[in-house]
């Protein structure tokens, strides 16, 4: 009977450890979907960011002349405040106690057709705002031990011959 006791604990014993493993997949495997939507919807961000700028930053021109504005820093500016505004970030696009802590502008230019996107290293085909930031997120599990894996590059082109101003 001493045995039976010993076998039965150690099979309790699996069947606990088994659930714990289970438990904490799950919760990983939601955490990594919710940080890939997260950086997704980024990404839609980041577009719709640079194409608001184009027509922010050309208000004043008519749709026929088509004498599109190719400043950078125009852009660039308008597309800090909106980057700052949308995630609650300070002047140094930071903030640590929301769930995106820290924003970089790795990389933003005008590249006018022809040129060769750096990031992509292709040709773009038309004249393009190209963007490229580092996105540090919260990690909801096990901070400490993920925060530095946690940081993200995201890379968006728009083209400026696709946006009606």
């Amino acid at each position: 009977m001493n045995n039976t006791n010993k076998g039965n604990s150690f099979i309790i014993g699996i069947i606990f450890v088994a659930l714990i493993i289970i438990v904490l997949f799950f919760v990983c495997a939601v955490f990594v979907g919710e940080t890939n939507s997260l950086l997704y919807n980024i990404k839609l961000d980041m577009y719709s960011i640079n194409k608001s700028a184009i027509v922010s930053v050309n208000k004043g021109t008519t749709s026929r002349s088509r004498i599109i504005d190719y400043d950078k820093k125009e852009y660039l500016n308008y597309f800090k405040e909106m980057i700052k505004k949308n995630y609650n970030l300070d002047d140094n696009l930071s903030n640590l106690n929301g769930l995106v802590q820290k924003v970089d502008i790795v990389d933003y230019e005008v590249y006018r057709k022809g040129k060769k996107d750096r990031y992509t290293n292709n040709q773009v085909d038309n004249t393009t705002i190209h963007s490229v930031i580092k996105v540090s997120i919260k990690p909801v599990i096990f901070e400490d031990l993920l925060k530095d894996r946690f940081v993200f590059d995201i890379h968006e082109d728009v083209s400026m011959n696709l946006v009606e101003i």
